[in-house]
């Protein structure tokens, strides 16, 4: 991968990230989430003159183009959400197993803020849109 293909990739993962405060602005959902979030961060780093942002953004505009679908980030986003609740059933199970063996409360609070964790972080997924 050279390096405008990962400056690019940094840049579309950086927007992505920051897309979804934009996208909840305009109501735009997916790829045209990210199409947008790219575009103005497009329009703000040509009015800074930084030839260089504007290159990687261009570049990571071309590939939302080219490569994103709303059926893809909804089957990661399904994912990640599958993968977050695994971590929460295995969290609980760790603290009843380390409450049924009368552990130590130190570490019960520790599985405790562990879960608590878990359980926001899922939270949180399930309030996002893909």
């Amino acid at each position: 991968m050279n390096h405008l293909s990962k400056t690019a990739l940094t840049l579309l993962l950086a927007i992505a990230a920051s897309g979804a405060a934009s996208a909840a602005d305009t109501q735009l959902a997916g790829c045209a989430a990210k199409r947008e979030s790219i575009r103005s961060e497009l329009r703000q780093a040509k009015e800074q003159g930084l030839s260089d942002k504007v290159a990687g953004l261009t570049r990571a505009l071309d590939e939302v183009n080219a490569h994103c679908r709303d059926s893809t980030l909804v089957e990661r986003h399904n994912k990640k959400i599958v993968k977050a609740q695994a971590k929460v059933n295995q969290t609980e199970r760790s603290l009843r197993l380390a409450q049924e063996a009368n552990k130590q409360p130190k570490k019960i609070a520790k599985l405790e803020g562990k879960l608590e964790k878990a359980r926001a972080e899922l939270a949180a997924l399930q309030a996002q849109q893909p």
